[in-house]
């Protein structure tokens, strides 16, 4: 419905990269005070929501200076969660009279400076979100909208009862005004409902407007109910119960929008009759309650049992409650062990069997093929639940079959090592972009995160192309992120230093942040801060630009941060979209290391520290010449020095629920991936539109324009020693250039216009004549 996608976009635009400062407010900006009918609405849903006009405690409206007052929260009388970013609707204000500086009413004024300290509720092309754009657009609700004046009105009447219509109502159908005019006629179970859900409230609502009797006599013909002498109880027994076809389809109503019936849940759990043998168990809250405890205390038993029997219970828990995953209460989060139950039951199928491969090189195809899937439903699963009871039962019962698995597939690519150097360790190409490019480095981003990008950026309509690389060894940012920068050549390994950090064989120095990025702009990188998109326009243009922050987060929050992965993906693919829609090409996304994430923390393996020189989680380098017996590997850097690994999926200490460091397909398999337009081709149709002469000045417009492209005059077109101008020139973005004729004794001779791409090859040609028309 239109108010549930209105409060979506509205929360959406709080949203910003976790390296950048949360916006302080929202600015609503309402011209025309087309939304005023839905405030009370939307202010039982959104305690943030402010209103600029006449103080009004109440209503949470007020003048500029108090709205200033309330978004700094240095008020007692009005607080707002820390956690929530304060919405300013502004009736009958244009973004415009805001930005107009001087020119601003002085009663706005206050404002305007939100303007660059929050953000504005704008759809993606910065207009603002009328009513008409909410229901039409692709961004929103998407609905066939018919657009003349007379739709328009009657779209604007019935907005109080539209906005809580379910949209499956609307759909699948031009909408015209006799649609809207039908539903101010009157919609009697959604006021039932509504009766149902606060019947005292409701009560004294239609008596004031004097539809009491017309309410209460369409109960009693419609439902053969009386809501005067039967009660609410009766009316959720009735409609627990379903007692006859109208009751029914009432049920469905409510399942269709549940949310914006906040009361009926509580009155079915004190309508449910007793000694009733038959009845449909999903319209009782109770009994979904009570069987979520049931499967909370069956998953509690699985903790530490044999993996091949915990997987046939989960089978059997399935069975016997998945249904609910489609039960109105798991729409309202009221299931979720139900929920979460789909993704263990994927777990415990692909973990059934271990992954296989004779070479390392053959189990990365296996792992890339389908084995991430297991990580992935890993983390769905870890992500699914909140409570401390729920959390409990089901990591227990994860752990229980995921351990093993992940164990067994990293003792096994560790085995390669005995036989020959790991393919980690062995030579790949050296990342470098291409022009028009932008690398995005992306600490963290495991394999299966990977595919989660990749598939949220196809929904933004981007094509990615993929390819998978190994890690550096040790898979620890200060070794691998090195490895995987275009300047990985000018570094070199000084002996086994304890922070497993290169140097730079020219100074000799340590790779630091700030030094990593030096070398990067000698290199002729442009450097993209998190504030910034580059400059796409420049020769030979090359970008570097780093975001995310799944490491990080993960050594701060171990076991949750799945329940961030989805927002860390959903930053990257907006990071992603603003530099390709700023006119970079594309973007090329790179990573050091994945990492291992394992409820109950990971298994801990003994390392004395006289043996080691330093322990990191996973790895360590080894003391002078001693001995260990654990499993060795060589260092990127330098393939004369062997640090140690901890052994399977072990760390060497303890309370580590997220790691990284050693070897095993989750650390050191990653992905390599490039991002474009959905609607590029590899071969673009060029076309030179215009040859304009004015004298010896010659204008060039090209189409389509591409700032990596060059235009000059020759005399013959492959030889750029033939050139008859000052100089060739670089086009702009609008596909336009300016040329000069160096000699004039040249004027009416016959030469060549030609466009050129980065490497000088050219592309496309036209004959003209010097100073011609």
């Amino acid at each position: 419905m239109m108010l549930n996608t209105a409060i979506q976009l509205l929360s959406a635009a709080a949203k910003h990269a976790p390296s950048e400062v949360a916006p302080c407010a929202i600015l609503w900006a309402d011209p025309k005070g087309e939304w005023k009918p839905l405030l009370s609405l939307l202010r039982e849903r959104l305690p943030q929501l402010l209103t600029y006009g006449e103080y009004d405690l109440d209503e949470r409206c007020g003048p500029s200076i108090w709205l200033k007052c309330v978004v700094e929260r240095t008020l007692s009388d009005i607080q707002i969660p820390d956690e929530l970013t304060p919405i300013i609707y502004l009736p009958e204000v244009s973004r415009q009279s805001l930005r107009a500086g001087n020119d601003c009413p002085a009663e706005l004024q206050p404002l305007v400076e939100l303007l660059y300290r929050g953000t504005t509720w704008t759809q993606k092309s910065g207009r603002d979100w009328t009513v008409e754009a909410m229901l039409v657009s692709g961004d929103a609700m998407g609905l066939d909208l018919a657009r003349d004046n007379v739709t328009r009105l009657s779209m604007m009447a019935s907005l109080s009862v539209l906005a809580t219509t379910p949209v499956e109502r609307l759909q699948g159908k031009r909408l015209e005004a006799e649609d809207f005019n039908k539903l101010m006629i009157g919609d009697h179970p959604h006021d039932l409902l509504r009766w149902m859900s606060s019947p005292e409230t409701c009560t004294e609502e239609l008596k004031e407007s004097g539809k009491w009797v017309s309410f209460a006599s369409e109960c009693n013909n419609d439902y053969k109910f009386d809501p005067e002498s039967d009660g609410a109880i009766v009316a959720g027994e009735r409609l627990g119960l379903k007692d006859n076809t109208a009751w029914e389809q009432l049920w469905e109503r409510f399942r269709l929008a549940p949310v914006n019936y906040p009361g009926i849940p509580d009155l079915l759990s004190r309508s449910k009759p007793s000694g009733v043998i038959a009845y449909d168990k999903e319209t009782w809250p109770t009994v979904n309650a009570n069987e979520e405890d049931r499967l909370r205390e069956a998953l509690g038993k699985l903790e530490d049992q044999e993996p091949s029997s915990v997987r046939e219970t989960i089978s059997k828990l399935d069975q016997d409650h998945g249904e609910r995953r489609n039960w109105v209460w798991a729409k309202l989060g009221q299931a979720p062990l139900a929920g979460a139950l789909e993704e263990l039951v994927k777990v415990a199928e692909r973990t059934s069997s271990h992954l296989g491969g004779d070479s390392a090189d053959e189990m990365a195809r296996l792992y890339a093929e389908s084995g991430f899937l297991v990580d992935d439903a890993a983390i769905r699963v870890l992500a699914s639940v909140k409570s401390a009871a729920d959390r409990t039962a089901l990591f227990g019962a994860l752990r229980s079959i995921y351990l093993p698995w992940v164990d067994q597939s990293a003792k096994r690519l560790q085995g390669f090592a005995k036989t020959k150097r790991l393919p980690v360790n062995s030579d790949q190409e050296t990342i470098a972009a291409e022009l028009g490019q932008v690398l995005l480095f992306a600490d963290g981003l495991r394999y299966d995160v990977a595919q989660r990008l990749v598939d949220a950026l196809s929904e933004r309509n981007f094509r990615c192309t993929q390819k998978n690389r190994w890690a550096a060894l040790p898979s620890v940012t200060a070794t691998a992120k090195p490895a995987v920068s275009p300047i990985a050549e000018q570094l070199v390994g000084v002996g086994l230093p304890n922070s497993f950090v290169p140097k730079i064989k020219a100074e000799g120095q340590d790779v630091t942040f700030a030094r990593l990025q030096k070398l990067l702009k000698d290199s002729g990188y442009q450097i993209i801060d998190n504030s910034e998109l580059g400059d796409p326009t420049a020769k030979a243009a090359k970008g570097w630009c780093e975001a995310g922050q799944i490491d990080k987060r993960g050594h701060d929050l171990q076991v949750d941060l799945a329940g961030i992965i989805e927002e860390q993906v959903e930053g990257l693919a907006d990071r992603i979209a603003d530099l390709i829609g700023a006119g970079w090409r594309s973007v090329r996304v790179i990573t050091d290391h994945g990492w291992l994430l394992m409820p109950g923390n990971l298994p801990k393996t003994d390392l004395p520290h006289y043996l080691a020189s330093s322990r990191w989680s996973r790895c360590a380098t080894i003391k002078g010449g001693s001995q260990v017996s654990v499993p060795k590997a060589v260092w990127h850097w330098n393939t004369d020095e062997e640090f140690a690994l901890a052994p399977g999926v072990d760390c060497f200490a303890k309370g580590n629920a997220y790691a990284h460091g050693g070897v095993s397909l989750q650390e050191c398999l990653i992905a390599d991936m490039t991002v474009e337009p959905a609607n590029t081709t590899t071969e673009k149709v060029v076309e030179i539109k215009e040859v304009k002469w004015a004298n010896l000045k010659c204008r060039v417009a090209v189409d389509p324009a591409d700032p990596t492209w060059t235009v000059d005059i020759r005399t013959k077109p492959s030889a750029s020693d033939s050139s008859v101008v000052t100089s060739a020139k670089d086009m702009d973005t609008s596909g336009a250039v300016t040329l000069f004729v160096e000699d004039g004794d040249l004027l009416e001779s016959v030469a060549v216009v030609v466009v050129c791409d980065a490497s000088g090859t050219v592309i496309t040609k036209q004959n003209t004549t010097i100073g011609g028309s």
